[in-house]
């Protein structure tokens, strides 16, 4: 779950939404069913993710519920909540000895969109891969690291080798 959550740049509740018929293995996506805009959408994932899920889905059950067959679901037989993603998430950071300030949300939007940034990745194209609307929301979302100021402070504030 934590891997596709932080592969496809997904909200706590576009996981718990998600069907096994939302996924297509040949495009590498994801379909989201009303997002948190009230409108569907798609998400990208890697190769590596889809091979995780390519197995997940051969050795999970089929569990129906409501007419739809989750892709997530909780030992009782019922999707998962936004809170319930969230509490696990905690219980297994906790395990993990991080002691960051953050939360799954900002495992999954924030720290995603922070690293395609500092490897260079356009502003636009994280605003896409984010599904944001307003270009000004994704930058809330781009932490700059120092080591990624003073990479692009040092590549592109030069006068070059006439001086």
């Amino acid at each position: 779950m934590f891997n596709l959550l932080f592969y496809g740049c997904l909200r706590s509740g576009e996981l718990c939404n998600l069907d096994v018929s939302d996924y297509d293995p040949e495009r590498l996506t994801l379909r989201l069913r009303e997002t948190k805009n009230g409108s569907d959408s798609f998400a990208l994932i890697n190769n590596d993710t889809a091979k995780l899920l390519n197995k997940y889905i051969s050795i999970k059950p089929q569990i129906e519920i409501d007419g739809r067959y989750p892709l997530f679901f909780t030992d009782f037989g019922n999707r998962f909540n936004p809170n319930q993603i969230y509490k696990i998430f905690l219980y297994w950071k906790e395990k993990a000895g991080i002691t960051k300030k953050g939360g799954v949300h900002c495992f999954s939007r924030h720290s995603s969109a922070t690293l395609m940034l500092e490897r260079g990745c356009d502003i636009r194209i994280v605003k896409e891969v984010l599904r944001h609307r307003d270009l000004n929301t994704t930058l809330r979302y781009a932490h700059v690291s120092d080591v990624t100021k003073r990479k692009s402070y040092e590549k592109f504030l030069t006068l070059g080798d006439n001086l």
